[in-house]
């Protein structure tokens, strides 16, 4: 995970150069655990209902499809822009659709400010300029404190977790002298 809070007018997208390094460890004895111990050091509050934002790129929309019903099939809302919430839609996976931050209220930055979403799923087609409407809904997410992920890998991780309804005080403490 890595603190894109401490950053001013960056993207949140993870870069190849940035996704080998992060500030956080989760070191436990299954892969499950150690995700679950990584997120929430990084800050992330691990909700288990409330809503998810969805907003991917084309070529991930395939990809998305599978993440959107877990979410739903956990009981969260989701919320997604329009061409997501279409391939969500033409699956039968029920969403709402929510205008980009740079279009008319209501729109994303709404939801962010009502807490109305815990999870931001986003993916970029572009660029990583500041100017781009994804680019200031990622750093809204971030400056919100929403839980904002950029790969979907790292979103079924959590949705693991949050499957595997375990909480910190199941994961046992792990002797780092021992490994």
């Amino acid at each position: 995970m890595f603190s894109f809070s401490k950053l001013e007018d960056v993207d949140t997208q993870l870069g190849p150069e940035m996704k080998s390094t992060g500030e956080v460890l989760g070191v436990a004895k299954t892969f499950g655990d150690a995700v679950y111990k990584g997120l929430v050091a990084s800050g992330n509050k691990m909700s288990r209902k409330g809503g998810v934002l969805l907003t991917v790129r084309n070529r991930d929309k395939g990809e998305i499809i599978d993440i959107g019903r877990r979410f739903h099939d956990l009981g969260f809302i989701i919320y997604a822009t329009v061409g997501t919430a279409k391939a969500l839609r033409e699956q039968g996976i029920p969403s709402h659709v929510v205008r980009r931050l740079s279009e008319a209220k209501p729109n994303i930055g709404d939801l962010f400010d009502d807490r109305t979403v815990d999870y931001v799923i986003s993916t970029s087609t572009k660029g990583r300029q500041p100017g781009m409407d994804e680019v200031k809904m990622r750093r809204k997410a971030v400056e919100s404190s929403i839980t904002l992920l950029t790969a979907l890998d790292t979103a079924k991780a959590l949705l693991g977790c949050l499957e595997s309804d375990i909480t910190m005080n199941d994961i046992p403490l792990v002797d780092m002298n021992t490994i």
